[in-house]
């Protein structure tokens, strides 16, 4: 599954965590049932048991913004000095210590990854009418239907549960909706609103006028598609927040700008209206 919309912060990406080692406690105790002594003495294979529950306590990975990495079980990472503030990622899998410690590969397994990044406001290489990539999935495998369902399930319903806000607009051709419905008027209703000081600035040149219409009209496109990703970095798709960061100011600040913009847009509109 592609986690589609999220928002955590410390404490829920904490109980998260635990959720999912209870999940993998349960997994381990499904592989000591299916786990045979064949040859083994009864010491080996007691050794092997216990290496096996405890080959189960999850080891997470926490990136940090600025390039740090924490790697190990979910209390000393969550309790670390060295936490980073802002995190721009989190793996979890309860399969690799087996996979690569033991070369043993259990029936039942899970990968989470949580990929916290935002796209910058000028990258302009990134179509806007493309959804906003992004890498954050959930994977569960298993023979056992019951484990495998339960955990997904479970993950599924924590996740919903916890959906970011303005997701909506990561999704594909909502850039190509709103610039019809907003970004062409605007940019039109911008060139009335500029119209005199164009003609004034330029007399009896028509070829002039136009060149000054039409860049007016893209420069207003280009500032429509630069709020659209600005719109995007502050509502990201995938979101960790934590009490450093000033994304309420950013958001203050869209709130400022795009409300002074459109609602001056629909107030000359209504008069239109109502005129004609």
């Amino acid at each position: 599954m592609n986690v589609s919309s999220l928002s955590l912060d410390k404490e829920d990406l904490r109980r998260f965590c635990d959720i999912l080692q209870e999940r993998a406690n349960a997994a381990a105790e499904i592989e000591v049932g299916l786990f045979e002594q064949n040859n083994q003495t009864d010491d080996q294979y007691a050794e092997n048991i216990k290496t096996l529950r405890e080959s189960f306590l999850l080891r997470v990975t926490i990136a940090g913004k600025d390039g740090e990495e924490l790697w190990g079980p979910i209390d000393e990472v969550f309790c670390s000095v060295n936490y980073p503030e802002q995190v721009k990622s989190l793996y979890v899998d309860s399969e690799s210590t087996l996979r690569y410690a033991h070369n043993y590969y259990p029936h039942n397994t899970f990968k989470i990854f949580f990929d916290f990044s935002k796209p910058r406001v000028f990258d302009l290489s990134l179509l806007p009418s493309t959804g906003t990539p992004n890498e954050s999935n959930v994977e569960v495998n298993g023979y056992d239907a019951t484990w495998v369902n339960g955990v997904f399930s479970e993950i599924k319903k924590f996740l919903d549960n916890r959906s970011s806000k303005m997701s909506f607009v990561h999704n594909h051709s909502v850039y190509d909706v709103l610039l019809w419905i907003l970004g062409f008027p605007l940019s039109f209703w911008v060139c009335s609103k500029l119209s005199s000081t164009i003609e004034e600035a330029v007399v009896d040149n028509a070829f002039i006028n136009s060149a000054l219409y039409l860049y007016t009209f893209v420069a207003t496109l280009f500032i429509f598609r630069v709020l659209f990703h600005y719109l995007r970095w502050v509502c990201p798709l995938v979101e960790y927040r934590c009490k450093g960061n000033l994304m309420l100011a950013h958001r203050a600040l869209f709130s400022i700008l795009s409300v002074g913009w459109f609602g001056q847009f629909l107030y000359d509109l209504a008069k239109w209206i109502i005129k004609t």
